[in-house]
């Protein structure tokens, strides 16, 4: 009797213990697919375009390079990949990152996404003065009683 109730527990544990193995987060088709766009010029080749602009306000030659050198260094990478990783998850479904990656795969979407850098250097700095006009515009309407109905 008393062996029959330590015999149940007993095999329990050898059967758990058999099959129990290390834990590892399988990587769902999504996030696959957010990787393999992010390889395709990974941000920190993006960053390296994004500070030339900045590099080249320096005018002695050794300047722009050091200036570039400690923008690459100051820029954490990882933190970096896990904001776009996060971005692209959040915003794109599976398929469209799937269309993305296909289509970014191809010698005109590598083109295209290597511009991408320094399209935004060009255009997001700008569109970010609009936009403080804008928003002091629109406080001051606020402050005057005059936004719109």
């Amino acid at each position: 009797m008393k062996i029959h109730i330590l015999f149940l527990p007993s095999l329990f544990l050898c059967l758990t213990a058999c099959t129990t193995v290390p834990h590892v987060t399988a990587r769902s088709a999504k996030e696959r697919y957010a990787e393999e766009l992010m390889a395709i010029v990974p941000p920190s080749v993006m960053f390296a375009q994004l500070a030339e602009p900045y590099a080249q306000t320096y005018t002695a030659p050794y300047a722009k390079e050091k200036a570039h050198a400690n923008f690459m260094r100051n820029v954490d990478t990882r933190e970096v990949d896990r904001i776009i990783r996060d971005a692209l998850m959040k915003h794109f479904t599976e398929a469209e990152l799937k269309a993305l990656a296909t289509f970014y795969s191809t010698p005109e979407g590598r083109s295209c996404m290597a511009k991408v850098a320094p399209f935004a250097a060009d255009v997001v700095p700008a569109c970010s003065h609009e936009a403080t006009q804008a928003f002091r515009k629109t406080a001051v309407d606020a402050a005057r009683r005059m936004l719109l109905p």
